[in-house]
């Protein structure tokens, strides 16, 4: 029994680590890309960069968490935790989701991983929403912001924040 929690835990920590560097990797990506249209490919009509730079960043995270949900069926369906591909895929969406419907299931021994893929896709979906967030925020904002920046902020002795 332990040792296949260790065996899980394991395996659940080598997936978190490679959808952590695989969206780590994916935002910088999408970041340069909407940086380049931006410099090189602005169109002439302003309202179609309104649209296309949203647009193509919402589809470069649509892409980016298909990508992550594809690793982790494609784990379950190599082991043989799942008994097709697309059972697989499934379950995978909808843990990743966290919809949790329970239309498949991983067996007992492997449920942890299941939970665990929970978790990460909520912290990379939360990522996903304040990158999304900040880079429109940024790119909308043409003046300064109405309310002074650090307004609010703890200080410490002599004015410094702390």
């Amino acid at each position: 029994m332990l040792g296949n929690l260790a065996h899980e835990l394991t395996t659940a920590t080598v997936l978190v680590s490679a959808t952590v560097v695989i969206h780590l990797i994916g935002l910088d990506v999408l970041m340069r890309l909407t940086g380049l249209h931006l410099r090189r490919f602005m169109s002439a009509w302003h309202g179609i960069d309104r649209l296309l730079v949203p647009l193509g960043i919402v589809i470069g995270l649509f892409t980016l968490h298909g990508l992550e949900i594809w690793l982790y069926a494609f784990a379950y369906w190599t082991v043989g935790l799942l008994p097709s591909l697309e059972a697989a895929l499934y379950y995978s969406t909808s843990a990743y989701s966290t919809v949790g419907e329970a239309g498949a299931m991983l067996p007992k021994a492997w449920r942890i991983v299941g939970v665990l893929e929970a978790i990460n896709g909520m912290l990379l979906i939360g990522w996903s929403t304040a990158f999304l967030f900040q880079v429109l925020s940024h790119l909308q904002h043409d003046e300064e912001h109405p309310l002074p920046k650090g307004a609010i902020a703890r200080r410490g002795r002599r004015g410094a924040k702390t």
